[in-house]
């Protein structure tokens, strides 16, 4: 399941949840607004308008800083499981694979991750896999890996305009008929 929330970094120390609302009250329903010191979280009804909303607004100026905008990662457990393996990722099982095409040279698979992570939950990024210059990015969810193809395909990653083609979609109810998910 996407997430519906959303981490807003870089807040000035004098704003407001009525700041927060005010921002992000155009891109849809919002749930529950939670203002801390420097950061923040919305949550919106719908995962589609939480994606919106990191796509219009990460890199943005509010109140005049230069904020970040993301969705919201898991639990903490989960977020220090990622970055204990930060030296090579794991291998996914993902269904739902995006292959991406002209990546420069010096990019690595966590410019990737970061990257795509604005369109949903990245289970598996990888670069010059399987050739140098290509990189493959598994989603967690079919909706996020459509997304990303729709809105980050010819976005630049470190200098240079990506490619992205789905390799692989298939949905649950087809992997049981299934030998092999992928196939590059």
């Amino acid at each position: 399941m996407s997430s519906t929330r959303v981490y807003i970094g870089r807040i000035p120390r004098d704003a407001r949840t009525r700041d927060l609302e005010r921002l992000f009250k155009n891109y849809g329903d919002i749930r529950e607004v939670n203002l801390k010191n420097g950061f923040g979280f919305v949550e919106f009804k719908s995962s589609r308008d939480a994606r919106d909303a990191v796509y219009e607004f990460d890199g943005s100026k509010f109140l005049g800083e230069r904020i970040i905008v993301e969705l919201a990662r898991g639990p903490r457990r989960e977020f220090q499981d990622e970055r204990s393996n930060a030296r090579r990722p794991r291998r996914s099982t993902s269904r739902y694979r995006l292959l991406v095409e002209n990546i420069a040279p010096g990019s690595n698979w966590q410019d990737l991750k970061d990257m795509m992570r604005k369109a949903g939950e990245i289970l598996y990024a990888d670069v010059d896999n399987p050739r140098p210059g290509q990189g493959v990015v598994d989603f967690a969810d079919p909706d996020d890996m459509e997304y990303a193809l729709k809105k980050m395909n010819d976005r630049e990653l470190n200098g240079q305009r990506i490619k992205l083609t789905m390799v692989s979609c298939m949905r649950k109810s087809q992997s049981r008929h299934a030998d092999h998910a992928f196939s590059l």
